[in-house]
């Protein structure tokens, strides 16, 4: 049965949901239903994926990635960054966690421990294709990783963390040719993305 909550998690819940995916990840029967519910105000932070120009899901829980589309997260994002590491570069609102942040962060998570991290790595499954940059496809990913999950995630990745994986395509029906999957971990503790990368192999 898919976990679902329609309100935010006490600690104490987070911490039972986490034993209880473990618990179902090991008898094989994970089953996960995130929702995105936040709708952006004006000064909100971005919320990525909000727009249908900056990817969709495509039912079987597949990143797809456009080609072209609007900046993501947008320069007056990214400028408040540079005063404030907690700043949210995007929120989700979603059954299982409450709302979960990918925060401006630091070298040990969020959006700039991805950018220095893994940016190189989301530059070449874009392959210079189409006018978008590496977060926009890596904040399509994160969206649509969190908010349509494939059935079988989260999965538990021990620490008091959640994995969530799945394929990457491009809207034109293509793929990346060397690293087709992505993998997103979140603090079930926390409720924050602690990172987001392209990778060769599926599962987490």
């Amino acid at each position: 049965m898919p976990v679902r909550h329609t309100v935010r998690m006490s600690q104490k819940r987070r911490r039972s949901f986490v034993t209880g995916v473990a618990a179902v990840v090991a008898a094989g029967l994970v089953a996960g239903g995130l929702a995105l519910t936040a709708q952006q105000a004006a000064d909100e932070p971005v919320l990525a994926g909000s727009s249908p120009a900056t990817g969709a899901a495509s039912g079987d829980g597949t990143v797809v990635v456009t080609l072209d589309g609007p900046d993501l997260p947008g320069a007056d994002v990214l400028d408040r960054c540079d005063r404030d590491s907690r700043h949210p570069v995007a929120q989700y609102d979603t059954d299982a966690f409450g709302r979960v942040v990918l925060q401006c962060g630091d070298s040990g998570q969020g959006y700039e421990h991805i950018r220095v991290r893994h940016d190189q790595d989301w530059t070449d499954v874009l392959g210079g294709r189409g006018s978008r940059d590496w977060d926009d496809a890596m904040l399509t990913a994160v969206r649509t990783a969190l908010t349509t999950p494939r059935p079988g995630y989260p999965q538990d990745a021990g620490d008091g963390k959640v994995c969530f994986a799945a394929p990457v395509s491009f809207d034109d029906g293509s793929r990346p040719e060397r690293e087709p999957f992505v993998k997103v971990i979140v603090s079930a503790t926390t409720d924050r993305v602690i990172t987001a990368y392209p990778t060769r192999t599926d599962g987490c």
